[in-house]
């Protein structure tokens, strides 16, 4: 192996670490959204717990309402009966009046089942009150600790950094150029051995002429397939020149 390329896998080695932390960091932000989602979700709940109990309440107290002013005409409708001499207005006063009775009755019993559904949506708000709490105590220490790998990730990058460009200030100006490009469009390495012969980022068989450049080390051979910078790793026995001629 060259010693031009055994520099550049010492880069290629920080570059995949510094990928990784990248991917790493911007992964955070969508942690954090996940946790702000979880927490507006269910405060969302509660809220609509909170609104269904109002909805109910008022309309118990409209059903109150409505007794009341029922009762209120029962009762002028039973002190008209005491003023009456016509047993005709007596008597159609009394039907009022059993009317008025009935659908009282109706209401109360809308009013108890209203009752016990506040009852049940009262515990329903309850329990997830103490959802709610669970779930942004949760958060806030989820939250504590991104910051703190956020924090850890960011002083690891930088001190990769500083780290590869002290490397690259050792390596030949075009080599380290014809690295990058490589490495800016493969995405994760450019520099790959030879396994049996074998690319090892495509693992396209190479062509014995091309195993026998790389295993000589006097120049950069790279991938017809992919491009990739290939390095001999001894696991292969290339042709003789001879055999390739």
């Amino acid at each position: 192996m060259s010693p031009e390329i055994e520099k550049l896998l010492v880069i290629q080695d920080r570059d995949k670490r510094l990928i990784q932390l990248e991917h790493q960091l911007a992964r955070i932000p969508v942690e954090r959204a996940e946790i702000e989602e979880r927490a507006k979700s269910a405060t969302s709940r509660l809220e609509d717990l909170k609104t269904k109990s109002k909805l109910t309440e008022s309309e118990r107290k409209q059903l109150e309402n409505d007794v009341g002013s029922k009762r209120t005409q029962i009762d002028k409708w039973r002190s008209q009966q005491v003023q009456t001499k016509k047993n005709e207005e007596y008597q159609a006063l009394a039907h009022e009046v059993e009317n008025a009775e009935k659908e009282i009755f109706k209401i109360e019993d809308k009013e108890l089942d209203l009752m016990e559904r506040s009852e049940k949506i009262a515990a329903e708000i309850k329990a997830e009150q103490q959802v709610l709490a669970d779930v942004n105590a949760q958060a806030q220490r989820q939250k504590e600790t991104i910051s703190a790998r956020e924090s850890a990730v960011k002083v690891e990058i930088e001190k990769l950094k500083a780290e590869r460009a002290a490397l690259s200030a050792g390596v030949d100006e075009s080599s380290l150029r014809r690295y990058e490009r490589i490495m800016a469009h493969r995405q994760d390495v450019a520099i790959v051995p030879l396994h049996h012969g074998n690319c090892g980022g495509c693992h396209l068989q190479m062509p014995p002429q091309v195993v026998h450049q790389a295993k000589r080390s006097e120049e950069m051979v790279t991938c017809e397939q992919c491009g990739r910078i290939l390095y001999w790793s001894g696991e292969y026995e290339p042709a003789s020149p001879t055999a390739l001629r």
